[in-house]
């Protein structure tokens, strides 16, 4: 049973040196088990170039922003022309808080952010230390759990996602807490206020995610600490406070774009990034020890915590259940206990609280349909219920990240387990126990890193394009190609990189969400595959401040893709100021976007259907749909666009059209007309006025910034006096349709 070398309470504590030197420890072996980061840390990334190559980016920007005071922190210049940017995905300030400094003095983003990647092996095994140490007493131990926990199995699976790897300050915080309420210091209150800051301001899973031990700590301890609550109650509502304040503007900020932008994660989304139950016995491939003889899980739910952890903690769970333990009832207060019992006391408390811890982040991990071996338990689990209740929970994509609290919980069980193991021993045994229990479970958590090359430099086309984008004058920039699959993902994630050097806009970016415009340029019905209107597209483009296209030939699945896109563009001569040629990568610079003055919409109103008709050169039949207030439904051409298609409208009396609206739901954005020509005509039909004469993919683009899913493009038209209007479509097209879903017309006039 637990000896005297347990520290009674107060909870044993570090001192700065041996803190020190566990962080020194934990640094080498880091260097080991990231082997061979260290080597290749300036010119390589680990696993893959998305995600490190975004986070990286986002480290450098958030450098940079820190740097002028946080001015413009969230319109990065990714996704232009939206706003808010930074907020499609982590904002990582809690990390760059550390890494700006090294990224002014080094200026290397990718060095940076590996360092970053180092650190978060040293902050997760120092910070372990510092918890289980406190609350056992036991070197071993701690040395132990703090090696379990930085080198988790899970940690591999999420090499490329340093927000998820960036743990450490969870189990500083809680140290900082189970210290305040033991000694009453307010040095440590702000300590755990300020570890939760950057826990939360590293991951923003972890804002919900972490409050939940926070929560059941502070709770088991306010019970325990009924003498005190006077005091404690008002300090703990200053601290909450205080973290309530510093991420109000940062949670204010997200709200502010994902309501804008309309972003989200559906339920359906939520429920197959959760975890099953069996996740917990399933791994990544790539372990050397694990990888061929577990079953391999599905992305998010290689969750398998190992073998070492897990039967410690489970011989943490034997000893908080013995006889001698279970006397004495779990909450008792303090000071109704005797000396002898304390010791006692503080072990069952632990194991009691942090099995709770366990079990409630295990249930949370399973998601709002938790799942054994896929077989639904609950059609609305906790996690359900919490979703309802708890505001912006329901932008979280992966419930299956709670597993780090599950991870945190046994490795705190056990600490206590190798505690009650090596208590009897003599120091060289306690020493060879830890060493071996410990060299398991690095093995464990061991895969061999897989580096990435990245230096954009090496790419000499690339790079000399860039270079000539830094001294050209602002402006956004399109970068091609563009597409929906795998290899598309990481070029955008490099185009997004590219603005830390050329210091311009882009249309392009990778992050957790995507833009509406990126989106609709993505698709296989984009027009930029439609070579016989590219200079619409430019047109487009232009209006939205895009100055730049910039065509990467080399990127192109197909080369006759891009030979033909280059030959459409520059056939549109009038639209470009200049060409550049950098080898294989070409650079248009646009000329600059005249936009004609809009009329007031206050002043328009819209014309009752019932004082016009309307007659159609295809499927008559069918125009009602476009009319009707159903944007699912919709009036179509029946066949390709030929340039022989019209709509006219007969008014009851004169009107002063100024607006036309057609309005197109998402199954048709590649259906939208590609010449109008709009007239007045008198009853003979002889044209008496041409209101408009062109495209209209600028106010297409202007639709798809506000809503992706219904677009209005909005043509407005000048001063007229019409009692019928002949709406023409005058260009070819190879395949698409002409589709209204919805039909409106708007006037001047007083009605």
């Amino acid at each position: 049973m637990y000896g005297s070398k347990l520290t009674p309470f107060p909870h044993a504590h570090s001192s700065i040196g041996e803190i020190c030197l566990v962080a020194l420890g934990f640094a080498v072996l880091a260097l080991l088990g990231t082997y061979p980061l260290l080597v290749e840390a300036h010119r390589a990334l680990p696993n893959d170039l998305g995600d490190p190559v975004l986070n990286a980016w986002i480290l450098a920007w958030d450098a940079d922003r820190i740097r002028h005071g946080l001015q413009g922190l969230w319109d990065a210049p990714n996704f232009f022309p939206s706003s808010g940017t930074l907020t499609y995905s982590e904002n990582l300030l809690g990390i760059a808080v550390f890494t700006a400094p090294l990224q002014w003095v080094l200026g290397n983003p990718v060095l940076v952010y590996n360092i970053a990647v180092i650190f978060s092996y040293v902050l997760a095994g120092t910070g372990m230390y510092l918890l289980a140490f406190s609350l056992t007493g036991s070197r071993v131990g701690a040395i132990v759990s703090a090696v379990a926990f930085a080198f988790l199995p899970y940690r591999v699976a999420h090499w490329p996602h340093l927000q998820i790897l960036m743990v450490g300050w969870m189990p500083v915080g809680l140290y900082a807490l189970h210290r305040y309420f033991d000694s009453g210091s307010r040095l440590a209150l702000l300590g755990f206020v300020a570890a939760f800051l950057l826990q939360s301001l590293s991951n923003g899973h972890f804002i919900y995610f972490f409050t939940i031990p926070v929560a059941m700590v502070a709770i088991a301890e306010l019970f325990r600490s009924r003498r005190t609550l006077k005091r404690l109650v008002p300090e703990l509502a200053v601290a909450a406070l205080l973290i309530l304040l510093a991420l109000a503007p940062v949670a204010l900020a997200y709200f502010q774009t994902h309501e804008q932008h309309g972003l989200g994660r559906s339920r359906a989304q939520i429920v197959s990034y959760s975890a099953d139950l069996v996740s917990y016995i399933e791994v990544t491939p790539t372990l050397l020890v694990w990888g061929d003889v577990l079953t391999t899980g599905a992305a998010e739910r290689e969750l398998f915590p190992g073998f070492v952890l897990l039967v410690l903690a489970v011989v943490g769970l034997v000893f908080g259940a013995s006889r001698s333990l279970s006397a004495i009832p779990w909450l008792t207060p303090r000071h109704h206990l005797r000396p002898r019992d304390l010791k006692r006391f503080r072990i069952r408390y632990v194991v009691r609280l942090y099995a709770a811890i366990a079990v409630v982040a295990v249930v949370l991990s399973l998601g709002p349909e938790p799942t054994v071996f896929g077989r639904v338990l609950m059609s609305s689990g906790p996690y359900d219920w919490l979703l309802a209740a708890v505001p912006g929970l329901d932008g979280l994509r992966v419930p299956s990240r709670i597993a780090v609290v599950v991870y945190l919980a046994l490795a705190v069980l056990a600490s206590i387990g190798v505690a009650g193991l090596t208590d009897a021993l003599a120091p060289r045994a306690a020493l060879a126990v830890c060493l071996v229990l410990g060299g398991v479970a690095f093995a464990e958590g061991y895969a061999p890193m897989r580096m990435r090359p990245f230096d954009p430099a090496t790419n000499v086309d690339r790079h000399n394009a860039t270079k000539w984008l830094t001294q050209a004058p602002p402006g956004a920039v399109l970068e091609l190609p563009l597409g929906a699959g795998f290899q598309h993902t990481l070029n955008n994630a490099q185009y997004q990189y590219a603005t830390l050097e050329h210091r311009h806009p882009v249309v392009n970016g990778f992050s957790g969400y995507s833009s509406r415009l990126m989106n609709y340029l993505s698709k296989g019905t984009s027009p930029l595959n439609d070579r016989n209107h590219q200079g619409q597209l430019l047109q487009g483009l232009r209006s939205l401040g895009v100055r730049y296209v910039v065509v990467n030939e080399t990127l192109y699945d197909n080369a006759s893709d891009a030979i033909a896109l280059l030959e459409a563009i520059r056939r549109n001569d009038r639209q470009l100021v200049t060409t550049k040629q950098f080898g294989l990568v070409t650079v248009f610079q646009l000329t600059d976007w005249r936009e004609p003055i809009a009329p007031d919409l206050e002043a328009l109103v819209e014309v009752p259907l019932s004082t016009y008709r309307v007659s159609t050169s295809h499927q008559q039949s069918r125009w009602t749909r476009a009319v009707d207030g159903n944007k699912a439904s919709r009036w179509l051409s029946g066949s390709r666009q030929t340039g022989r298609e019209w709509i006219e409208v007969n008014f009851d009396r004169s009107h002063d059209v100024g607006l036309l609206r057609l309005g197109l739901g998402e199954t048709g954005l590649s259906d939208y007309p590609r010449r109008l020509l709009i007239e007045t005509i008198d009853e003979q039909g002889e044209v008496q006025q041409r209101l408009y004469r062109g495209g209209v993919m600028p106010q297409l683009l202007q639709g798809i910034l506000k809503n992706q899913r219904w677009v209005d493009i909005d043509v407005f038209l000048p001063a007229n006096t019409t009692r019928k209007l002949r709406i023409r479509q005058t260009a070819r097209t190879r395949k698409w349709y002409w589709s209204i879903h919805e039909f409106s017309i708007w006037t001047r006039s007083r009605m």
